[in-house]
């Protein structure tokens, strides 16, 4: 099982005369951003990719912000000197993308790389934070990206950085990043990794993974002529211990801190420095330097701390003599500082722990890594104080792994003309029947526009089921000419005014092997949204399809879009608190009716459709969603609205909630993580408030 997961392919090409062309689509990038992994892992394949003659694009997903610095300075700077395309993401005024922060970057990002379509054979993403989500939704789905490789790359999951830093979920967006992340993975066309033990992980956590998937060392940085192959030496007269890292928990802050209090314990007169270089972070609320700034009042060692030096600059510094650096993370991927010490030849010790022990030579192991225990890591550090500090070589030749990338680019992109990627046998001449089921309220008047956009669409097989309610008056419902002359339209008459009841009508009436809901302040953007969903439902065999909808306001003829909103599908935690699932206009296959049962009746108000999704998600039938807005959704300006939907919002409980309901050991395990983030709002709470929610607060116990 642990060997399972093959590295690179290293099949060179037939000679093509096209150079590969390759966007890397990141939130970090060295320069624009400080001291990040991802930001130098990608910056190293950036420029090794550029030295072998290859396009390179870099697509920032933070648009102007810069932690130094201006960003037309740095694409200045990417252009003229390392001869790459940086490209600050553009973020359109309008519309507002209502969604998290990592949703609307996704979704922004997949709208920029749609309109370059044609430009690259390569895309590259990291898993973390799901940037890739809407991008991979649309390639998996059939609608773009049908001659580009998608390429994700694990980095480090946030679950996994919170497991490890033994942290809450603190706010909804962070529950949403894990379902991106997932899913950036499981519809990703290729998934790699630096270390075989993250991909482990993925897999033990119930993740999915694509067919492809490879273990891809990171690329030496460009500023690090490596060491070479000899064996490693003893650097001796170390007298600066040299915390390298960012400054937190799961790099092994307090452990180091640890093993420092019992140095001083045991060396009263001191004799070394204490140095920190990496990034400033907070630990629990607080700032990692207060926090070192306590420890230290232990200690009768002078230490400072180096948090302004980016990747070229803690190179210089620990190349200094005298200076080893020290790395005792708790849990760890393939951290960057490990590779870098090894290529400059920087004498270090490491922790034993993730993907670690994968970097160096095994035959060096002895020499550099040590258990993440405090008392292990002070004998450690004496004895490097006492006798010397080692260098360590690759597990791996800086240039085989180099040269393995570049031919894998060259690879996929000689395939990316031949094919599509699309793993479907979804066939465009079958359609399949499709019940367009259309409950509207008589009373708004407000049917006559939607009916028009039906009558428009182009998918040759489909019935209306046209069901009047909103009023007890007996009559015929209003349908344009148009509609009333098509012979797959059929008018239901329905006494009540609850839309649960009127649209449980329509299911018992319908024909189809596909139900399509609409309401009366619905448009559909297009003559093909019809046919679009058909052919993701049958893409991707999910058995519920919404889309992304846009909000409009002022007549259905000069509408304007004043906000857009993306959905995620399927996501069960998420859904436990807001409907991320979709609108109830979409595409569903009648079996998941037959399977859950019609729409909840005995309310004529809002959210039939998150309880709906709930019940569907819950039984395991799969929510996909459409990142293309094919649906116009009139603005509801009507005053009490929002308390129709706090009166209503305990229905999308229900589902998670009634007894007797069957859950597969996938679903609770995603529960699960609904709850830590329920404890983490309780753990922010009571910061907040400065005291904890104890028994003794909720009122006198009760005896007898």
């Amino acid at each position: 099982m642990a060997n399972s997961f093959p590295t690179l392919p290293n099949n060179p090409p037939a000679a093509s005369g096209r150079r590969p062309r390759i966007c890397i689509a990141t939130w970090e990038i060295e320069g624009p951003s400080r001291n990040g992994g991802i930001g130098t892992a990608y910056t190293s394949l950036a420029e090794a990719s550029r030295r072998a003659g290859h396009e390179v694009t870099i697509l920032y997903l933070l648009g102007s912000y810069c932690a130094n610095g201006n960003i037309i300075d740095w694409a200045d700077h990417y252009r003229e000197v390392k001869g790459i395309n940086l490209v600050p993401l553009p973020l359109p005024p309008a519309p507002r993308i209502y969604a998290a922060w990592a949703s609307s970057v996704s979704y922004h990002a997949y709208n920029w790389l749609k309109s370059s379509a044609g430009m690259f054979d390569i895309i590259h993403f990291p898993e973390c934070q799901g940037i890739a989500f809407y991008s991979v939704l649309a390639k998996r789905q059939g609608i773009a990206f049908d001659k580009c490789s998608i390429v994700v790359s694990t980095h480090g999951p946030t679950f996994w950085v919170k497991e490890s830093s033994q942290d809450f979920l603190r706010n909804l967006g962070e529950l949403e990043i894990d379902y991106l992340e997932r899913i950036s993975v499981a519809a990703a066309d290729i998934v790699t990794s630096p270390s075989r033990y993250l991909l482990d992980w993925i897999r033990q956590n119930g993740w999915d993974l694509p067919r492809q998937v490879y273990i891809a060392p990171y690329i030496l940085p460009e500023n690090i002529a490596p060491a070479g192959e000899q064996a490693s030496t003893l650097r001796g007269n170390i007298r600066e211990l040299v915390f390298f890292g960012r400054l937190e928990i799961r790099k092994g802050l307090k452990l180091f801190c640890d093993a420092i209090d019992e140095l001083c314990l045991q060396t009263p007169t001191g004799g070394f420095e204490v140095t920190f270089l990496g990034k400033e972070t907070q630990i629990f609320g607080r700032s990692s330097i207060g926090y070192i700034s306590d420890r230290s009042r232990k200690w009768n060692v002078p230490w400072r701390v180096v948090a302004n030096r980016g990747q070229a600059g803690a190179m210089e510094y620990l190349r200094a003599a005298g200076r080893v650096a020290i790395i005792p993370s708790l849990v760890d991927n393939y951290p960057n500082t490990v590779l870098e010490c090894i290529g400059a030849g920087v004498p270090f010790i490491a922790s034993s722990v993730g993907g670690i022990p994968e970097i160096v030579s095994p035959s060096d192991h002895a020499n550099v890594c040590f258990e993440p225990n405090a008392d292990i890591l002070a004998a450690r550090l004496r004895h490097v104080l006492r006798e010397g500090a080692y260098t360590a070589r690759p597990a791996v030749a800086h240039g085989d792994t180099e040269r393995n990338w570049v031919t894998w680019h060259e690879s996929l992109a000689a395939a990316s003309e031949k094919s599509t990627h699309v793993k479907s046998a979804y066939r465009s001449d079958l359609h399949p029947l499709v019940s367009v089921c259309f409950a509207y309220d008589e009373r708004k008047n407000r049917a006559h526009p939607t009916l028009t956009t039906l009558a428009q669409q182009n998918y040759p097989n489909f019935e209306i089921i046209l069901i009047k309610c909103g009023t007890y008056e007996s009559g015929e419902p209003v349908a344009r000419e148009e509609v009333k002359q098509n012979a797959h339209c059929r008018i239901i008459y329905n006494s009540s005014i609850d839309m649960g009841v009127a649209r449980n009508a329509a299911i018992a009436a319908a024909k189809g092997s596909y139900l399509m809901f609409i309401d009366d302040n619905t448009l559909l953007q297009s003559a093909s949204a019809l046919s679009t969903f058909v052919s993701v439902a049958e893409v991707t065999g999910a058995d519920i399809i919404t889309s992304t909808v846009s909000f409009y306001l002022g007549s259905s003829a000069n509408r304007i879009e004043h906000s857009r909103r993306p959905f995620l599908g399927g996501d069960i935690a998420t859904g436990a608190f807001t409907n991320c699932y979709g609108s109830t206009n979409g595409l569903m296959r009648r079996e998941v009716f037959e399977r859950i049962g019609g729409f909840s009746e005995g309310t004529a108000t809002t959210l039939d459709d998150w309880e709906l999704f709930s019940k569907a998600a819950l039984a395991g039938l799969t929510i996909e969603t459409i990142p293309e807005p094919l649906i116009w959704y009139r603005e509801d300006e009507e005053p009490d609205a929002t308390v129709h939907a706090f009166a209503n919002a305990v229905r999308s409980v229900r589902p998670y909630t009634e007894p007797g309901r069957e859950l597969s050991p996938t679903i609770e395990q995603l529960l699960g993580k609904a709850v830590l983030f329920a404890q983490g709002l309780k753990f922010e709470r009571d910061v907040m408030i400065g005291t904890s929610l104890s028994r003794g607060e909720q009122g006198p116990a009760v005896i007898g």
